[in-house]
C-alpha cells in the first residue's frame, strides 16, 4: 500500500454529523418524505464522544460539517457544538442551511461560536420558481436573512467563507448566469457562487430527472476514502447518500470511528469501486452526486 492511501486509511478527513434529524422545509428534490429513521437530536454525551476522539486526530482533517439530511438550525444547540469542535482543534466547522432560520440572533450566534464555512442554498431568484423548490418557505424571508448574514459575516468573522449554492434543475437551470453575476456582487473575493446538479441520491428516487450527462462513472467513489458521516443516533451509513442506513457501517455508540473507518465492510466497498464492481452495491450503480458540470 502506497503511503498516501496508507494515510487516508488511518482516520476521516471530512465529516458529515447529522445532530438534527428534522427540517421545517418540503423540498422536492429532499428525501425527507422516505425517512424511516427517527432520531431528531443527537445527545450530548454521544457529541462529547465524536469530538473527543475527533481531537486526537485533528491534524489529519479538512473538516466537519454539522449537518447530513436535515436543517442544522433547527438544533438550538448548535453554536455549542461549533465552538466545541473549535477548541478541539477542527481547521473547518461548516453547515449548510435552508437560510429560513438564519435570522439575526442566530446570525450572531454561529459566527461568535466560530462557523469557518457556511453554505447558503438558495436556488432561485425568483419568488415563485424558489418557493416551488423550497416548499413552506418564504423568499422575501429568505433573502434578508442571506444579505444580513453577509454583512455580519463582515463585521464578526471575515474570515469566514460564505457559499451560496443553487441546486440546479429543470426549473431554475437558465437563471444560473443572472444568478452567479447576482451573488458575486455581494459577497466577498474569498467566497464562492456555485451550484449543484440535481442527484439520485444513490439512485434511489425515481422522480429524479437529470440535467447533465454523468461524468467519471466508472471512476472509485471519493467518499469510501475520505467522508464519514454520523447519524443524531450514532448509526454510520455507507456514506452522504445512504440516508436510510441501508448500508450500515456500524454505531458509535458501541464502535470508534476509527474501528468502523477501518472495519472490514468499508475494505470491502472499497475493493468493488477499485475492482470496477460497483454494481455489486445497488447505491453506488448509477449514483450521480459529485456530478457538477
Amino acid at each position: 500500500m502506497n503511503e498516501p492511501f496508507a494515510a487516508l486509511m488511518e482516520f476521516p478527513r471530512y465529516f458529515e454529523i447529522e445532530t438534527v434529524n428534522s427540517c421545517n422545509a418540503r423540498c422536492p428534490m429532499c428525501t425527507i418524505d422516505e425517512w424511516h429513521r427517527k432520531s431528531p437530536t443527537m445527545k450530548d454525551n454521544l457529541f462529547f464522544k465524536i469530538v473527543e476522539e475527533i481531537s486526537e486526530h485533528a491534524e489529519k482533517l479538512q473538516r466537519v460539517s454539522l449537518y447530513r439530511d436535515g436543517e442544522p438550525l433547527l438544533d438550538n444547540k448548535l453554536p455549542g457544538r461549533i465552538a466545541r469542535l473549535k477548541e478541539a482543534g477542527v481547521p473547518t466547522v461548516s453547515i449548510a442551511t435552508n437560510v429560513s432560520l438564519l435570522n439575526e440572533e442566530r446570525s450572531r450566534r454561529l459566527l461568535e461560536g466560530g462557523i469557518d464555512h457556511i453554505i447558503l442554498s438558495i436556488d432561485s431568484l425568483q419568488k415563485d420558481v424558489y418557493e416551488a423548490i423550497r416548499v413552506r418557505l418564504d423568499f422575501d424571508e429568505v433573502m434578508e436573512n442571506a444579505l444580513q448574514f453577509i454583512e455580519l459575516r463582515n463585521q464578526l468573522r471575515p474570515n469566514a467563507q460564505i457559499v451560496i449554492r443553487m441546486i440546479k434543475q429543470e426549473s431554475n437551470h437558465q437563471e444560473w448566469p443572472a444568478y452567479e453575476a447576482f451573488w458575486s456582487d455581494k459577497v466577498a473575493p474569498h467566497d464562492r457562487v456555485h451550484f449543484r446538479n440535481l442527484h439520485n441520491w444513490g439512485n434511489q428516487l425515481e422522480r429524479f430527472k437529470p440535467i447533465a450527462e454523468r461524468i467519471g462513472a466508472e471512476l472509485p467513489c471519493v467518499a469510501l476514502w475520505s467522508l464519514f458521516v454520523i447519524f443524531a443516533n450514532g448509526d454510520v451509513p455507507m456514506c452522504n447518500v445512504d440516508f436510510n442506513n441501508h448500508y450500515p457501517t456500524g454505531n458509535l455508540e458501541n464502535n470508534t470511528i476509527q474501528e468502523l473507518w477501518q472495519s472490514e465492510i468499508m475494505n470491502q466497498r472499497r475493493n468493488f469501486h477499485l475492482q470496477g464492481q460497483k454494481d455489486k452495491i445497488s447505491h453506488c450503480e448509477n449514483c450521480n452526486v459529485w456530478d457538477e458540470d
